[in-house]
């Protein structure tokens, strides 16, 4: 098992951090990657408020503050799902990758659930004591979206989906994968492909896949 790269950690952050991270390629995985607070940053944990959001049929996008800012999650297609019956108010736990584009930074979800506020007094304390308060000066603000931009990246919604089914399996085919995910073959592996490069999961043997 030594052989696999490591899963990509999920880092805590507070909102605000997310923005100074410096765009990189993490040696390691060659990903596109993000150096925030002396990490190399591909996949964040956050918490915040929903305070706007807007699904369409192939577009989602929500934002959501923590106090020290504010910043937007996008999806597309398959992953439009994830945004379905979330609502402005609700506190959340997003996980998803640091992203940029068109000098924008946001957050692709694979992970968005409901929380209770207790863990936001939690995840307060936590990140005081790693980091400090954060600073109150000029509190990044986004304005509404105005037109729906074009996906940038491959569905994240099948990479969930992948994990889930390898997990509840302990060891899935790649017949299986494409049954369970209901997408074209194509993007399965692509998805798949990308899995393995991140050290996600592994192929024990032909065909077959398990988590690292």
């Amino acid at each position: 098992m030594d052989n696999f790269p490591k899963r990509q950690t999920a880092y805590k952050f507070w909102i605000k951090d997310l923005y100074s991270g410096i765009p990189k390629v993490d040696e390691t995985t060659q990903l596109k990657a993000f150096e925030v607070r002396g990490k190399s940053v591909v996949r964040v944990n956050v918490l915040g408020n929903i305070i706007d959001t807007s699904v369409q049929d192939n577009y989602g996008s929500m934002t959501i503050d923590d106090g020290s800012a504010q910043i937007r999650l996008k999806v597309w297609n398959d992953d439009v799902e994830l945004m379905k019956e979330k609502q402005v108010g609700d506190f959340v736990m997003i996980i998803g990758r640091l992203s940029d584009f068109n000098n924008e930074r946001y957050v692709r979800p694979e992970i968005i659930r409901n929380m209770s506020f207790d863990w936001a007094l939690l995840r307060n304390l936590e990140l005081n004591h790693e980091y400090g308060a954060p600073s109150r000066e000029e509190k990044i603000i986004l304005k509404k979206e105005e037109s729906v931009p074009d996906e940038v990246e491959p569905t994240l919604r099948a990479r969930e989906i992948i994990l889930n089914t390898i997990e509840k399996n302990e060891e899935a085919s790649e017949d299986d994968l494409v049954s369970a995910c209901g997408i074209a073959k194509d993007k399965v592996m692509f998805a798949l492909y990308e899995l393995l490069k991140e050290g996600e999961v592994f192929s024990p043997k032909k065909g077959y896949y398990s988590l690292v």
